[in-house]
C-alpha cells in the first residue's frame, strides 16, 4: 500500500475567549508491506467471460505518519512546523473490499491468461495507535497518547490480471496481479481524495 496523502484540514477553537486554530497540510500516512487473501465466486456466460463476486481482507501496520502544522493563538502564528514525522505504535489500516468483476480468459489453454475489471466498496479501518510523549528532558515524564480508530467505506475500481497453468480442464494454479483504486475515504475529518492499493497473489481456481 503506497503512502497514503490526507487533505488539509483546520481545526478551530478557542481558550478564556481567544481564538486558536491548528492548520495541517502536506500529511501523509506512511504503510509497511502486508497480507491479504481474496475469496470469490463466479457465473461463466461462456467460456471466456464471466461475471464474479469478490471479496478480501488486507491488513498493513503504519509505522509513521508526516506533515506540517501551524498552530494560531488570536490569529497570530505561534508555532509552525513542516517535514515532521511522528512515529506510531501499533497503528494499522484493515481493509474489507467488495467488488463485483467482469473476467475475460480462456480456459482451453495449458497456460491460462485473464484479466478482470471490478467496482465495488472498500469498508476500512484506519487505527493510528499511540504516540509516545516524551517530556522527559524538561522533568515531566513520558506519556502514552491514543491517536484513535476512524473508518471509511470508499468506492472503489478494481483491476487484476493473472496466469495461470492447468493441471485437468477445471483446475489450475497461478499468480494474480491487482490494484485497488479507492476514492471518497473520509476517516472522521481525515479525508482523502484518491489513493491505491497493489497486491500480488498466489491463485487456486476450480471450475465446475
Amino acid at each position: 500500500m503506497p503512502n497514503i496523502g490526507v487533505n488539509n484540514y483546520t481545526v478551530s477553537g478557542s481558550f478564556a475567549g481567544v481564538p486558536i486554530g491548528l492548520s495541517v497540510s502536506n500529511l501523509n500516512i506512511s504503510t509497511d508491506i502486508g497480507y491479504d487473501v481474496v475469496a470469490g465466486f463466479g457465473y461463466s456466460f461462456n467460456k471466456n467471460l464471466a461475471l464474479e463476486f469478490e471479496g478480501g481482507y488486507i491488513a498493513n501496520s503504519i509505522p509513521s505518519y508526516s506533515g506540517s502544522a501551524d498552530l494560531t493563538v488570536g490569529g497570530v502564528s505561534v508555532l509552525s512546523a513542516s517535514g515532521v514525522t511522528v512515529p506510531l505504535a501499533g497503528a494499522s489500516i484493515t481493509q474489507i473490499p467488495l467488488s463485483l468483476n467482469l473476467v475475460i480468459s480462456n480456459p482451453d489453454l495449458s497456460f491460462r491468461p485473464m484479466v478482470g475489471i471490478g467496482f465495488g466498496v472498500c469498508p476500512t479501518t484506519l487505527n493510528l495507535g499511540t504516540y509516545k510523549w516524551d517530556l522527559s528532558t524538561v522533568g515531566a515524564g513520558v506519556y502514552d497518547i491514543e491517536m484513535g480508530s476512524y473508518s471509511a467505506c470508499p468506492f472503489m475500481v478494481k483491476l487484476k490480471t493473472g496466469i495461470g497453468y492447468s493441471f485437468t480442464p477445471n483446475f489450475d494454479l497461478g499468480v494474480r496481479g491487482y490494484v485497488n483504486i479507492l476514492t471518497g475515504s473520509n476517516f472522521g475529518g481525515l479525508q482523502t481524495d484518491v489513493y491505491s492499493v497493489v497486491g500480488v497473489n498466489a491463485n487456486l481456481t476450480i471450475r465446475f
